[in-house]
């Protein structure tokens, strides 16, 4: 019982946290992307500097291969050093890689809807429409970089919310019918006895 009431607890505690989290990506967005940023560039400043720790102080490793251990060890802290020293960037990076491929696929799209307007299509417009809704979505991401960004954010943020009120839903059902099986258990053991299932009771004294 100890185990479910535990199980049941944790599970009422991640919920809660994952709306209080969604609800701050929801409305800090720009804030929480730079935070998980920074916090990226800690980790991989942090993984440089192990690298570089364990060239130096590593005894069974030749020249070589301290050497490498060093090179990469520093490069790693450089870019995690980087990172932090300019999280926008970083952040407007990824946005406009994916647009620029999104870009390159609405592109590739449109050709092929130009082709099937020549070979007399019918519904060549569909494609048309789609391939045009796929190239502004690219340069949105390319031109707007942080603006997706901080869509993107939300976006995960109200997943999160979701998830998170799906969860406390669910524990409130399962509470309901923990307490429903109670009182169906409660009102079993309050009936009385018929007088069938009565024993009888024979008074030893007044029969003497």
């Amino acid at each position: 019982m100890n185990f479910f009431f535990k199980l049941k607890t944790n599970f009422l505690v991640d919920a809660i946290i994952l709306v209080v989290l969604g609800l701050v990506l929801i409305f800090m967005p720009g804030v929480t992307l730079e935070l998980l940023t920074k916090f990226i560039g800690g980790l991989v400043l942090f993984a440089g500097a192990v690298a570089v720790l364990s060239g130096i102080l590593s005894k069974k490793q030749n020249v070589l291969e301290k050497n490498s251990s060093l090179t990469v060890g520093l490069i790693i802290s450089v870019i995690g050093a980087w990172i932090l020293i300019n999280p926008h960037f970083f952040v407007s990076i990824i946005p406009v890689i994916a647009g620029v491929i999104i870009l390159f696929s609405g592109l590739t799209n449109l050709g092929q809807t130009i082709s099937l307007g020549k070979n007399k299509y019918g519904n060549w417009w569909i494609a048309l429409i789609l391939a045009i809704g796929t190239i502004a979505a690219g340069a949105f991401l390319v031109f707007k970089p942080f603006l997706a960004a901080a869509y993107l954010v939300r976006i995960i943020g109200a997943a999160l919310v979701y998830n998170g009120v799906s969860n406390l839903w669910i524990i409130s059902r399962m509470n309901k019918v923990e307490k429903v099986n109670g009182q169906i258990v409660v009102d079993v053991e309050s009936k009385d006895v018929t007088p069938e299932n009565k024993q009888e009771v024979i008074d030893v004294d007044s029969n003497k």
